[in-house]
């Protein structure tokens, strides 16, 4: 016996077609993209942290300066950047603590089995945890002390802040030069008619 299907007339299938596709757009359109993207990444969670070492405030420290061109300012933004990208150190460490832990239970898991090859590679996995964990505390150490790449950051937020507020300085020196330059003109012209 065969079965055939009914078939759609092909303005149908056209009007179905595109309801399906304004669907799938509108739906694509309304999702945020908030991620950090990472193009160096291993797949591991330090990568999240060499994203936020990586990413340069310049602008930010530059476009804060602009709006308001106070030491506190600066320094209050530029604890606002250390503690956050502390709280990503704690989260890393306490994601790895997790891996680690789910490792080690599958890693007694697999000895009790006697599955040697899992065994193996969880003891791989395990190795490379500890080898970023290591990395970790000494990224974090580097940041807390402002060395090496780890102070890139901080580094890049005061350097476009000082670039800011040099733009203001430069801006307020041509500003009194062309003020000065036009009071002695006027006064000079009102000095001609004063004469004349």
């Amino acid at each position: 016996m065969i079965a055939t299907l009914p078939v759609m007339e092909t303005s149908k299938q056209e009007e179905i077609a595109s309801e399906v596709n304004n669907v799938q757009m509108t739906a694509q359109e309304q999702k945020p993209n908030n991620a950090l993207t990472v193009s160096y990444a291993t797949g591991w969670p330090i990568d999240v942290i060499y994203g936020y070492l990586h990413k340069n405030y310049e602008e930010k420290g530059f476009g804060d300066a602009m709006v308001k061109s106070d030491l506190a300012f600066r320094d209050m933004n530029i604890n606002i950047i250390r503690n956050k990208i502390l709280m990503v150190f704690r989260e890393i460490s306490l994601n790895y603590d997790a891996i680690q832990r789910d490792l080690q239970t599958r890693l007694d898991t697999c000895n009790a089995a006697g599955l040697i090859t899992a065994v193996s590679e969880i003891e791989k996995n395990l190795a490379i945890i500890h080898a970023h964990q290591a990395e970790l505390k000494q990224l974090k150490d580097d940041f807390c002390n402002g060395k090496n790449e780890a102070s890139i950051p901080l580094q890049s937020y005061e350097c476009g802040f000082l670039r800011g507020i040099a733009t203001i300085a430069l801006s307020g020196v041509s500003q009194n030069a062309t003020n000065s330059k036009e009071t002695s003109i006027c006064a000079s012209l009102n000095k001609q008619r004063a004469t004349a």
